[in-house]
């Protein structure tokens, strides 16, 4: 099974280290605090997957007051709205990036190549045996980052008062040296990476829907067809026909430590990958006066390598080159179950046919909308903007409330969120729904 491509360490390579150049130390409590609101998202999000063996849009389309399916639509399709950004916007830095180390084309000819490959090799196969060299080639840069944060010694007493909450801005040169960024609403590049972080609801939906070929809980019956077929013919608020005898209850409960560990060891990954990173472009980039941006992306993160051993500088190359190029086999997939998930709730003859239906159509318009962006706009964080904002923090914050309302209208109460739990997820859907709608005011104004 393919997971969730940016559940992992892509986004710490361009929008930490770009962070901590403009903003140093001070933003490392602004990640930790995202990683865990997103965490919540996730746990809640597939945990309801797991133990119902439904996927939360499909009780979506019939638990809210409305038209059928309202709320799961203009969810999905906001979602389903930001994916080319994704798409695009990592193809342009992939791009740009091949561009200035080959010295050959252009960095949308690259991009424009390299998201034509990555949906011809998930069409029809063939980057699987290249998922273990992947993993191997990136664990060692990895390594090398963790190293060169002893190398490059930090402020750690700076880097301690950053997990402090403080309002940020700007470093004193970025006026300077970086005007164009420099005019950019500090609240708006702060959402940006605050969205990135962990993913957003196009990631969300589609990875739950996924979760069905890992067999978990009662995603792992026979019958899953008739039982989504049953469950959708509920009456509306109808609570969900589980069993509450006691030796059920514990099976279910069991089945939540699957989704949680699977959170657990996601959101570990992102907060120690980012924090390196972070740190490092405090302490290596914030003092060059050099930020991430336009066709140096990616180029200059290569610098965390050379500390430790200028020819580590290939070893970056190429293992940020098989980590975007995977994100980008991935996303093909994955969105296409975010649209299954979206529309097969509410079009029930597209829930009969399956997820494979809707390929050559989300495929075809990932493939449209993503090269737009690349020659039309063709800067990675101009072109994420929207995505992250609107999918990244406000749908994600929606999601959280939306799942604690649904667990109180259909689930039992053995089988809901312990209160530590409830308490968890809607303080992190409070924050981000806040977060999103601020930051979405920001970007229309």
């Amino acid at each position: 099974m393919r997971s969730s491509p940016r559940r992992t360490s892509a986004p710490a390579r361009w929008c930490s280290p770009r962070a901590a150049a403009l903003f140093g130390y001070a933003l490392l409590w602004a990640f930790l605090v995202s990683a865990a609101a997103k965490a919540a998202l996730a746990y809640s999000f597939n945990r309801y997957t797991v133990v119902t063996g439904e996927h939360p849009m499909a009780r979506w389309a019939t638990l809210f007051r409305g038209p059928r399916g309202w709320f799961t639509l203009l969810m999905g399709v906001v979602s389903i709205a930001a994916v080319p950004s994704w798409v695009g916007g990592l193809g342009v830095a992939l791009g740009d990036l091949m561009a200035t180390i080959t010295a050959i084309g252009t960095g949308a000819l690259w991009a424009t190549g390299l998201i034509v490959l990555s949906g011809l090799m998930s069409w029809f196969g063939g980057y699987q045996r290249l998922e273990r060299a992947q993993t191997v080639i990136v664990g060692f840069m990895l390594l090398a980052i963790a190293i060169s944060v002893v190398v490059l010694q930090p402020d750690w007493l700076a880097a301690l008062a950053g997990l402090l909450p403080t309002a940020p801005e700007y470093n004193p040169w970025v006026a300077d040296a970086y005007p164009d960024v420099a005019e950019r609403a500090v609240w708006l590049e702060l959402a940006v990476y605050l969205g990135a972080v962990g993913g957003g609801t196009y990631d969300y939906i589609g990875y739950a829907g996924m979760l069905r070929e890992k067999r978990w809980g009662m995603l792992g019956r026979a019958d899953q067809a008739g039982l989504a077929e049953r469950l959708a013919a509920l009456p509306r608020g109808a609570r969900l026909p589980i069993s509450q005898d006691t030796e059920q209850v514990a099976r279910g409960r069991a089945w939540s430590r699957a989704p949680l560990g699977d959170t657990v060891l996601s959101f570990a990954a992102i907060v120690v990958f980012a924090s390196m990173f972070m740190i490092n472009g405090a302490s290596l980039l914030a003092e060059r006066q050099q930020i991430p941006e336009g066709n140096d992306t990616l180029t200059y993160q290569a610098q965390f390598l050379t500390a430790v051993h200028p020819t580590l500088q290939y070893l970056y190359y190429v293992a940020v080159f098989f980590a975007f190029f995977g994100s980008l086999y991935a996303f093909w997939e994955l969105y296409t179950y975010t649209a299954y998930e979206t529309l097969s709730p509410v079009f029930g003859r597209l829930r009969r046919t399956g997820q494979r239906a809707l390929r050559p159509w989300m495929y075809g318009y990932i493939l449209l909308t993503s090269l737009a962006l690349v020659w039309t706009v063709g800067e990675l964080v101009v072109i994420v903007t929207p995505a992250s904002v609107l999918g990244g923090l406000l749908t994600s914050g929606l999601f959280c409330l939306a799942i604690l309302w649904t667990e109180r209208k259909v689930l039992p109460p053995e089988y809901r969120l312990t209160t530590a739990g409830r308490w968890w997820v809607l303080l992190s859907g409070i924050l981000l729904t806040v977060l999103g709608v601020v930051s979405t005011w920001q970007l229309l104004t």
